[in-house]
C-alpha cells in the first residue's frame, strides 16, 4: 500500500505517493507513476545519492534539515519539506532563496519571504558568502526558518538587525 507525502517544493506543494514493489520503489505524482531508484554512493554533511527516475539518472547531494532536506542537483538547490498526508498539519513554510531582485547599480537585493522576527544576523558589510550560506534567521509561526545564499558574492549592506520585525518584500541586506 502506497504511502501518501506532502512535499513542498519552493511555493507549491504536491501530493505524492510512494511505494515499495516487486519491481522496486515508485512514486505517483500529479497521477503519474515512475519507477525510482535511489542509492548513496556518497558519504559527508552531504551525502551524494544517485537518483534514477524512470531510468534517467541524477546526481543529488541531499542535507538533512528540520522538516525535510536541502537538495542540491547539478547548479540548483531546492528547499524541501516532507511530511505526511496523514498528519493533518500544514506544510511547514519554506524559506527559498526567492526574493532575491537585481540591485540597481549591480548585485542582489535580498527581501524578506515572510513576516516574522530576525533571530540572527550572520553576516555583515564587507563578508564574502558563498552560495548556500546561511544569512539569516528569521521566526515565523514559532518555526526559525534559515535564509540561504542564492549566489556567491560580498556583503554590501545589511539593513535588519536581531529582534527587528520584518514582513515579505522588505529589504534585507545587499549582496554584490
Amino acid at each position: 500500500m502506497a504511502e501518501k507525502y506532502l512535499v513542498r517544493l519552493g511555493r507549491d506543494i504536491y501530493e505524492v505517493e510512494v511505494e515499495e514493489g516487486p519491481d522496486g520503489l515508485r512514486a505517483a505524482l500529479n497521477g503519474h507513476w515512475h519507477r525510482l531508484r535511489l542509492e548513496q554512493v556518497g558519504v559527508g554533511s552531504q551525502p551524494l545519492y544517485l537518483l534514477e527516475v524512470d531510468g534517467r539518472p541524477f546526481e543529488a547531494y541531499a542535507e538533512p534539515r528540520a522538516g525535510g532536506y536541502e537538495v542540491t542537483i547539478g547548479f540548483r538547490r531546492y528547499a524541501v519539506h516532507v511530511q505526511t498526508a496523514r498528519s493533518g498539519r500544514p506544510v511547514m513554510p519554506t524559506v527559498e532563496a526567492e526574493g532575491w531582485q537585481p540591485a540597481a547599480g549591480g548585485g542582489w537585493m535580498v527581501l524578506s519571504p515572510m513576516s516574522g522576527v530576525v533571530q540572527e544576523v550572520q553576516v555583515s558589510p564587507g563578508q564574502q558568502v558563498r552560495e548556500g550560506d546561511v544569512l539569516l534567521v528569521i521566526e515565523s509561526m514559532k518555526m526559525n526558518n534559515e535564509l540561504r545564499a542564492q549566489y556567491g558574492g560580498t556583503v554590501r549592506e545589511v539593513y535588519v538587525a536581531t529582534g527587528q520585525r520584518v514582513e515579505p518584500g522588505q529589504a534585507l541586506l545587499l549582496l554584490a
